[in-house]
């Protein structure tokens, strides 16, 4: 019900900003608004939403801020005129080749410039040449946008949005970047050469455009190129990258005015971008608001549905479905489009990278075709074409565009992040189908590696006794039986390390750990959550570390909880196999991808001793080893002779291997003879 509430506060705020009701600067913060008040808000929970949220995007703010600052200094010095002025010079007098030049050109300004008045600027100048050498309105219009988009892709305001919102780095997304707009470029070559050697003698008017001033200095048409540099070559923070270009263009062109220059173009700057300004506060206190438990507990199923978790899913809704980005959609990631991506992002759904990727191909549609853009409403009127006609036209050309990205990221994820995007199959696949198929089964020889039949599916829910963790695992269990269809929630060991798996009652133990330091900041806490088997064996993690400016709460224990539980779901998708082998056995094993293996570890304590770290229940506890014995020799020498990894190592080596072991300094030595490790071939039946 609090979910259909949000939903319909999100559509009628959705329906405000494409009716023209309210522009996206209220509206936008008009929704996070309601939509915490409905999902039951507190009142200091939405002063939080105002106060935390108008600064929670603080970072980006400035950098817009220092961009529209180097936007204004390139305008006013005369150097992007000046850049166009060359370009039309060595396009000759032939539409294609001018056309193309200057798109080119555009496209190269726009990965530095922002904002209305940047627009402004460089399409004053553009678009009469294009009118005045033969295009008609509409395919000077149209080039115009898809070579801002296309330039648009590289710009530093925009990729600091996403590293800030979604704590990606740049360096994760450059292969990406390139191979986006290459697909970019060529749609744009495609609609160049179908409209534009179809428009030639066509043009109905032409604009006069007025004579070049003073050409700038060779020096300084390299101030767009200055910034990209140095961010995307040096690493240096864009603030000072766009500062440092701003200072460059000023001093190159007018040194005896500069300060003027500078002076002058930050307040014009920041007058050109303050509408951007004022939607990005509401986009921070829209952020605020869906990290509020009570809001996520409510789209947690609503978005967890339409998720996509195939390659198909994926393709269908940033691809197929990327319109729904027009008019502020609920794609629109400057719109109402955040709470949607900030839900994904919160629950782990898909990795951050494949989801930065989705969005940033959802925007190339939303760039060129959105009849809400300031850019193409200027456009739109400055050419005499309607903003619906831009809309018609060059929709089917970005949405190939938005599909044909989605496919590369849906199919190559791997290659270009080092990540897959999706796992085979879903959770409810991997636990109710895969049931019929999987059977856990006794090697012989180790009755206690394995749970009994009856303990299938069973999972057990623990804490280290911390107020966060007790929270988190509170939550933690009522989900897993609201909402995990085929498993079933136990009663918690006390340590599942002190017995083998033969009686057990649960097949996984996840358990919830918290830990807190102080800071000027405030409270750092360091959270987690451990998955082992039925023998306590390690089997993966998951962390979180979150900065509290006031004492945490059991809220934000709960908050953590369903985040790292997510991501757990999100690793029963990606490794199918081991997820299966856990819960239908007890071990996490896949034969096809582990080596055999005696089940134990070896570490240096830092008493400087070599100990044994054992699964209870598998070979090398059968054979006698306890978790930890003191390794003295290994194979006839002593440990140390080897070295600490050499040593180490033999834990992971097939073979026979001998142990010479004691339990305490007064203990008498012990013998340990390792033989077959287990290679997993009982595990899996089925698939």
């Amino acid at each position: 019900m609090i979910g259909a509430a949000m939903i319909a506060v999100f559509v009628l705020c959705a329906l405000l900003m494409a009716l023209r009701v309210l522009p996206a600067i209220l509206a936008v913060p008009l929704m996070a608004l309601g939509i915490a008040a409905v999902a039951g808000a507190s009142p200091s929970e939405l002063g939080a939403v105002v106060t935390l949220g108008s600064a929670k995007l603080a970072p980006l703010l400035v950098t817009v801020i220092f961009g529209a600052w180097l936007s204004r200094v390139t305008m006013a010095t005369g150097i992007a005129e000046t850049i166009v002025a060359y370009a039309a010079e060595f396009g000759g007098d032939e539409p294609l080749p001018l056309a193309l030049a200057l798109c080119g050109v555009v496209a190269l300004l726009f990965t530095i410039l922002s904002g209305l008045g940047a627009v402004v600027m460089v399409g004053s100048i553009v678009l009469p040449i294009l009118l005045g050498v033969g295009l008609d309105r509409r395919s000077a219009a149209t080039l115009f946008l898809l070579a801002f988009a296309l330039g648009f892709i590289f710009n530093i305001t925009q990729w600091t949005f996403y590293t800030t919102t979604f704590g990606i780095q740049p360096a994760q997304l450059r292969t990406y970047a390139l191979v986006l707009a290459l697909i970019d470029l060529l749609a744009l070559l495609i609609y160049a050469f179908v409209f534009v050697r179809r428009s030639r003698g066509y043009a109905a008017w032409a604009l006069a455009a007025e004579s070049p001033r003073m050409r700038v200095p060779v020096p300084a048409l390299f101030t767009p190129l200055l910034p990209l540099g140095l961010y995307y070559v040096m690493h240096i923070d864009p603030i000072v990258a766009f500062a440092l270009a701003a200072i460059f263009g000023a001093l190159c062109t007018r040194p005896r005015r500069a300060i003027d220059t500078l002076v002058a173009a930050a307040v014009r700057g920041v007058e050109d971008v303050a509408p951007a300004l004022l939607l990005f506060v509401g986009i921070g206190m829209l952020l605020q608001t869906t990290a509020l438990l009570s809001v996520r507990t409510g789209l947690i199923p609503l978005v967890t549905a339409l998720a996509p978790h195939s390659a198909l899913g994926y393709v269908l809704l940033f691809g197929v479905a990327s319109p729904l980005a027009l008019y502020r959609g609920p794609l629109n990631p400057l719109g109402v489009g955040i709470a949607i991506y900030a839900v994904l992002a919160g629950l782990g759904v898909l990795p951050p990278l494949v989801l930065v990727a989705a969005i940033m191909a959802v925007v190339q549609v939303q760039n060129v075709c959105d009849p809400t853009n300031t850019q193409n409403v200027w456009v739109a009127n400055f050419t005499g074409v309607n903003v619906q006609e831009i809309l018609r036209l060059t929709l089917p050309y970005q949405v190939a565009v938005a599909v044909a990205a989605c496919l590369v990221v849906a199919f190559g994820a791997q290659g270009l992040f080092g990540v897959p995007a999706f796992a085979e199959g879903s959770v409810h696949e991997t636990s109710i189908a895969a049931a019929a198929e999987v059977t856990p089964h006794v090697k012989t020889g180790l009755p206690g590696l394995f749970i009994p039949a009856s303990a299938a599916w069973a999972i057990a829910v623990r804490d280290d006794g911390s107020d966060l963790a007790r929270a988190a695992a509170e939550i933690a269990r009522r989900q897993i039986v609201k909402s995990w269809l085929g498993y079933r929630l136990v009663e918690a060991p006390s340590d599942p390390r002190e017995s083998d798996c033969s009686e057990k009652p649960y097949a996984a133990v996840v358990t919830f750990a918290s830990h807190q330091m102080s800071s000027a900041a405030g409270t750092i806490v360091d959270f987690e959550a451990r998955l082992a088997d039925c023998a306590g064996w390690p089997v993966d993690q998951w962390s979180a570390a979150r900065t509290f400016s006031m004492p945490p709460t059991s809220d934000d224990g709960k908050f953590l909880g369903l985040d790292l539980l997510e991501r757990l779901r999100l690793w029963m998708r990606e490794d199918a196999v081991r997820s299966r082998a856990l819960f239908t056995s007890g071990l996490a094993f896949d034969p096809a991808r582990d080596a055999p293996s005696e089940l134990f570890s070896m570490v240096k304590t830092i008493d400087g001793n070599m100990r044994a770290v054992v699964r209870t229940g598998g070979p090398a506890w059968k054979a006698g080893l306890r978790t930890n014995d003191v390794v003295l020799m290994i194979d006839g020498k002593y440990w140390w002779d080897y070295g600490t990894y050499q040593a180490q190592n033999r834990a992971y080596s097939s073979g026979t291997h001998s142990f010479v072991v004691q339990s305490g300094a007064d203990a008498p030595r012990r013998v340990i003879v390792l033989a077959a490790p287990f290679e997993g071939e009982s595990v899996s039946t089925g698939r």
